[in-house]
């Protein structure tokens, strides 16, 4: 019994005890984790090989379809193009010949003219007493018109006399006038018309 109890376990017995356990259990994990690393890498290799394994071979391509003769399209004849040639213009031969003549002169009828009515141009009943006076003498050249009517109009003084007294005189004398008016193809016409007025004493 001493004996036994002598050889018992002790602090130092248990702690080599337990490390030799330890060691143990790191042996079995180190030895079963390199061994399902190793089952790792070789698993995909192995699902990798047999699926390319039964991989489907491609199926061949199908023949080409038959060839069909397509009839060539219905020919349609082009459409008739008259193409319309311009003929050359004859030449023109230009030959010189005379100048039309020209055309008459349009010819007016002559237009006669007036004749007065009466003692013509005489004015001396009219003699201003203050030119009787001063012994006033001269000519007077009027211009007017003769009208249709044989009257006279718009009379003015075209040389005067040198006597002032005597150029009015004359113009209201000729005021008074009468003609017989000119006429053309057997109408009467206006006509601008001169006539000299004598102042003379006697």
């Amino acid at each position: 019994m001493r004996t036994i109890q002598g050889r018992g376990l002790t602090p130092q017995k248990m702690a080599g005890l337990a490390a030799a356990v330890v060691l143990q259990i790191g042996f079995v994990w180190a030895l079963v984790s390199g061994l399902a690393a190793t089952l790792v890498e070789k698993l995909p290799e192995e699902l990798k090989v047999a699926v390319e394994q039964e991989k489907i071979q491609p199926k061949p391509p199908p023949p080409p379809p038959p060839q069909v003769d397509i009839p060539p399209p219905p020919s349609v004849p082009p459409p008739a193009i008259n193409i319309q040639v311009e003929t050359q213009a004859s030449p023109i031969t230009v030959t010189n010949k005379p100048p039309p003549p020209a055309p008459p002169p349009v010819v007016h009828a002559a237009v006669s003219t007036p004749v007065s009515v009466g003692r013509p141009h005489v004015c001396t009943q009219n003699y201003p007493e203050t030119s009787v006076r001063l012994n006033e003498e001269g000519t007077t050249l009027l211009s007017f018109k003769v009208m249709t009517d044989g009257s006279v109009s718009d009379v003015t003084v075209s040389k005067s006399s040198g006597y002032p007294r005597l150029d009015d005189a004359a113009v209201s004398c000729a005021g008074r006038w009468k003609y017989k008016p000119a006429t053309q193809e057997g109408n009467p016409v206006e006509t601008a018309w001169q006539a000299n007025v004598q102042w003379k004493l006697h």
